[in-house]
């Protein structure tokens, strides 16, 4: 069996490029969902492979913006002659725009299940 040509290859990366479906669910933006509570406001973000460690949440002017990273590398020996190595990042970037009543200094954060749950208390009248 003859090895494949330059062109082969070529030809084959290209029909993966064509075949391949676009975003994947890295890319995509992940819905957050803003409801409002008796005393503030709650917002629920999936954050599926990142931890809290991972994540920050800041106030910048009247603006959340919630940052997270991570990079994972696994690296395997496969007998004596073989290795595979594995990486694997996740990242996300949103920005909220705060409502006019929310009190900057009364943010909470919690991570649980896969999901950030804030917490943004209101302002006293």
């Amino acid at each position: 069996m003859p090895l494949p040509s330059i062109l082969d290859q070529i030809d084959q990366l290209f029909d993966e490029l064509v075949h391949r479906p676009w975003g994947t669910a890295a890319r995509q933006l992940v819905p957050a969902e803003l409801r409002e509570v008796k005393d503030g406001w709650v917002v629920e973000l999936p954050v599926q492979g990142l931890r809290a460690a991972d994540l920050t949440v800041q106030v910048e002017g009247r603006r959340l913006v919630i940052r997270g990273h991570r990079r994972h590398e696994q690296e395997q020996r496969h007998g004596e002659k073989g290795w595979s190595r594995t990486q694997q990042e996740t990242s996300l970037h949103r920005t909220i725009t705060l409502p006019t009543a929310a009190d900057p200094d009364a943010i909470e954060a919690s991570v649980e299940d896969s999901t950030l749950t804030i917490h943004i208390g209101r302002r006293e009248p």
